[in-house]
């Protein structure tokens, strides 16, 4: 199989790891030395491991994360606001649009595109930053995170409204909250109810549709996310699409995977 260039994947295995001496060994290396080869080999057969993560300025991420085992739960009141200003200064350094955000009591999701293809970055350091602070701010200790972060490329067809729709909606399918507007540690309450949120947010093309408008805005945001009856792909299948590289039409998912994941 052949591999596309690294500028566009990055291999799984060298971001997920520590291999600070192995890479500073690959960049001064010879182009044919065995150090290159061996780098050449992981990223060949990361396929039968790992996926690839695609770093890509296009189209927006999915993002989530879990906490280890999942069975660790956060002291809402002081991981809301460490979550929100790590995401907030991960997307200043890394130059990602944050778009939606919101925070579980074992996992986050986030909904970012990348400006440069970084994405793996900005989440590595949004990651570190959340646990050193979390965990001494509750003064715990070991891991925070359990496996690496998930991620998905989303088309910005009906399948980002029914990305969008299914985080936000997120509290009521766990039976937190019976109306999402008593739901605060979400960037639906700046986009629904103009609430602030302690949060630096970019505009996605749903909001830049409406121009100055506000009220037809935030009233968008209200149908899309709490009407019960609307029309998008389900639930179900957007939970199970999210799990994948790709989420959008099968044009969409085809077409992804002859430009990223194929020669």
């Amino acid at each position: 199989m052949c591999v596309p260039p690294m500028t566009t994947i990055i291999c799984a295995y060298s971001i997920e790891t520590n291999l600070g001496s192995f890479l500073g060994r690959l960049l001064d290396s010879k182009p044919n030395s065995g150090v290159r080869a061996h780098w050449h080999t992981l990223c060949s057969y990361s396929t039968m491991g790992r996926p690839l993560r695609v770093m890509q300025t296009m189209y927006p991420y999915h993002l989530v994360c879990r906490t280890n085992n999942r069975t660790f739960r956060f002291n809402k009141k002081q991981a809301t606001r460490i979550v929100f200003k790590a995401i907030t200064q991960g997307a200043e350094k890394y130059k990602i649009l944050v778009h939606h955000a919101l925070l579980m009591t074992n996992h986050y999701h986030v909904i970012a595109t990348a400006t440069e293809e970084n994405i793996h970055r900005f989440m590595r350091y949004v990651n570190s930053r959340i646990a050193f602070r979390y965990n001494r701010t509750v003064g715990r200790t070991g891991h925070l995170w359990g496996d690496r972060y998930k991620s998905c490329i989303i088309s910005t067809d009906e399948y980002y409204l029914a990305c969008v729709r299914y985080i936000y909606r997120n509290p009521i399918r766990a039976k937190m909250v019976e109306d999402l507007e008593d739901f605060e540690d979400s960037s639906f309450q700046f986009w629904a109810f103009g609430k602030k949120v302690n949060m630096a947010l970019t505009e996605d093309h749903l909001v830049i549709e409406w121009g100055d408008d506000e009220k037809r805005m935030r009233n968008y945001f209200k149908i899309l996310v709490m009407d019960e009856g609307l029309w998008i792909p389900s639930e179900k299948m957007t939970r199970m699409g999210l799990k994948k590289q790709f989420f959008g039409s099968a044009d969409f998912v085809q077409q992804m995977s002859r430009a990223y994941l194929d020669c």
